[in-house]
Parts: C-alpha cells; structure tokens; sequence
C-alpha cells in the first residue's frame, strides 16, 4: 500500500529519517505504542543499518549540544549505563526512561525491579503521585563529554556525532561559529581536524 499525499509521521528512533503515512505503515506493521507527553506515539521502523550507530570510545573527538543550544566539538571522558523502567499509566500513557527510585510503591534499589504487570505507584517531576503498571526494563548508554570550556555533561548516543558522521542540517545550523570554520563536508580532511583536535587535546592534559 502507498499513498504519494496525506500527513507523514516519523520514526522516533535516535536520528532515524524514517517518514511514512500512518495507514501505510500500519499495513506494513510499523510498530506504534504510546509516548511520553508531548509525543503522542513512538514509532519505530525496520531501518536497520539507520539504526546502528559507529562505536564511541573515551578520549574521542565529537560533536555535540552544549547547554547554550549550539553545538560544538568535544571529548567523550566517561561512558556509564542507566536503567530505566517502562510503565504504562492509568490513563494510557507511556513512559520508558522512569528510574527504579521513582517507584515509590517499592524499594526497587534493594528489591529490584517489580513483576511485570505490577501496579505501582510513580512519583513524577511535578512532585505528584501516578498509578501505573510495571511492564519491563531498558539500559541506556550515557556519555560524558567535556567541551572545550570545561564544561562537561551527559548525552544518549543518538545525541551524539562522530567526525566520522554527516551531519544534518539542523545541526551545521547550530554550530558554533568558530567551529563552523573548521567543519567540512569532505570525510578525508574531517578525519585529518579529528586528528589534530586530539592531538591539541593530548598537548592540554
């Protein structure tokens, strides 16, 4: 089934460019389940190669957001795993990045986690209290990266570029002026700036 009008949606893993009318990936079994507000649904499509990521190792050159809303190049200085919780909420939402000490109904740090299906009670960054139920468990992969400010934070991997990486023009958009003169499209001489920001990285420490 293909249809060449109507509203596309699109897929919601990582940077997947993925676009697709709702009845046609419905025919082709689209997986489609609830979302965390504002998003009213996650979708995820068979993309595969688009879903694989290149590995990224400490002391790595990439490009990322600073809190500023731009991006810049930094380095990657720590790699750490999150496990969140999925949950479904009484009034149908979904959330799968809720952490085991929001499960106020039970001490999940101590005990683990509950058995799924389990109701509990959740308690939400507005400080109130949710029915839900327990419906399994996700790691996420969190890297620190340190900006040439010193200014460090954590980023999931789809937030993340490699040198090695296109970037999408949303992102050349936002980044920094200074970096925006050392960045071009050509794969070889991005390999060469990789080289030698790491070199200069190497001579800071």
């Amino acid at each position: 089934i293909k249809k060449i009008s109507g509203a596309c949606i699109q897929c919601s893993y990582g940077r997947c460019p993925a676009s697709f009318h709702v009845t046609c990936a419905h025919a082709a079994g689209v997986l489609m389940e609830p979302d965390d507000w504002p998003y009213v649904v996650y979708i995820t499509c068979s993309g595969g190669k688009l879903h694989n990521y290149l590995a990224i190792s400490i002391g790595q050159t990439v490009i990322t957001k600073h809190r500023n809303t731009r991006y810049y190049s930094c380095r990657v200085i720590g790699v750490t795993s999150q496990v969140f919780y999925e949950v479904m909420f009484d009034d149908g939402s979904f959330s799968r990045d809720t952490f085991p000490e929001d499960i106020v109904s039970r001490d999940c740090l101590k005990l683990g986690p509950p058995a799924e299906g389990e109701v509990v009670q959740v308690k939400w960054p507005d400080g109130k209290l949710y029915g839900a139920k327990y419906l399994g468990t996700n790691v996420a992969h969190m890297y620190q990266v340190e900006f040439e400010d010193g200014s460090q934070i954590a980023m999931k991997r789809e937030e993340i570029y490699t040198l090695d990486e296109e970037l999408p023009k949303r992102v050349k958009a936002l980044l920094s002026s200074r970096f925006k003169n050392e960045y071009v499209d050509d794969p070889g001489y991005r390999m060469f700036l990789k080289s030698s920001f790491q070199k200069k990285c190497q001579k800071g420490l």
